[in-house]
């Protein structure tokens, strides 16, 4: 069973989610991850490194940004990376605002990817209703973090990984 390793909340500022663009659905996600990495997507974010915004969330192989839920199901999603508002975005990738405020953050243990994905929405609810927090429904997103760390060289190892989530918090102005 996956379980939740840690949760903090986090205020950041405004940034701006930019990277390659789908409408999808779960069970198409995983696609869209080959797609992206099969694409030039990556080498068009190098030439925005100097531009990150996104000091509260560790270094990463990807991060994975679902929002505008049409209902349980699909979704738009972007997968690329957060840069300063203000930012010229390349050809051919998209760019999202995302308003500032408080985030919560938290890491989801598994075996393997699907059993912490099948998990993740339950746990998180859970732990953030239980630290007396709401979820931000009106500037609602949700973002997957494959970090460096947590994610990618434990799996190299065989081991346990972690994904790290990011996702709006409310407070009391929204």
């Amino acid at each position: 069973m996956a379980e939740m390793k840690k949760i903090i909340y986090k205020e950041v500022g405004e940034r701006l989610m930019v990277g390659m663009y789908r409408e999808t659905s779960f069970f198409e996600a995983g696609n869209v991850w080959q797609d992206f990495f099969q694409s030039n997507a990556i080498e068009k974010l190098d030439m925005l490194s100097a531009v990150k915004s996104c000091e509260d969330i560790d270094a990463n192989a990807g991060i994975g940004m679902m929002y505008n839920f049409k209902d349980m199901n699909n979704f738009e999603f972007i997968i690329g990376d957060f840069v300063q508002v203000g930012t010229e975005i390349p050809d051919g990738l998209f760019a999202k605002y995302v308003p500032g405020g408080l985030t919560a953050h938290i890491q989801i243990e598994g075996s393997n990817v699907v059993e912490i994905l099948n998990s993740a929405y339950l746990l998180i609810t859970e732990a953030i209703e239980k630290t007396g927090q709401k979820i931000d429904r009106n500037n609602f997103y949700w973002c997957e973090v494959y970090t460096n760390e947590r994610y990618c060289e434990p799996l190299n190892r065989g081991e346990k990984v972690i994904i790290d989530y990011v996702l709006p918090i409310k407070t009391d102005s929204n």
